[in-house]
């Protein structure tokens, strides 16, 4: 599956879907460049699952089918409480257009889903609710 130009080496011979597994073991596709290794579009934007698989039933596959280039399972718990976490990034995924492309390197911490909530209800009230809260929403 090939796939759109990379906004880094302005390239779509090297850009292929992949995905990333969030410690919760939620998967995340969208473009990947195998050329820059790394996400072809910024700021990321994860493709929603319909979508995906409307790209690989074409080829008779499903989403488990797309090579993982980042898994996060396991390797994070929560700095506060020790909880299963989420990768939390210093730089609010809502305002990642105002930090630019290199949003993904700034600081990031392990929070699970209510202390993410309570980091977001005391620096960035108002920005609403992060997808990682959405998804854990009953």
């Amino acid at each position: 599956m090939d796939g759109i130009v990379c906004h880094r080496c302005v390239s779509d011979r090297h850009t292929k879907l992949r995905r990333q597994i969030t410690s919760s073991g939620a998967s995340q596709v969208t473009w990947y460049c195998l050329f820059c290794k790394r996400w072809a579009l910024s700021p990321v934007n994860w493709l929603p699952h319909m979508k995906v698989e409307q790209l690989c039933a074409p080829f008779d596959s499903t989403i488990d089918d797309i090579p993982v280039v980042k898994d996060h399972r396991g390797d994070c718990q929560c700095v506060i409480c020790g909880e299963p976490a989420e990768v939390h990034h210093w730089a609010p995924q809502a305002l990642r257009e105002a930090f630019g492309e290199e949003w993904e390197l700034w600081p990031w911490a392990a929070l699970c889903v209510g202390h993410h909530r309570q980091w977001h209800d005391i620096v960035t009230p108002g920005l609403g609710l992060t997808s990682i809260d959405k998804q854990a929403e009953p």
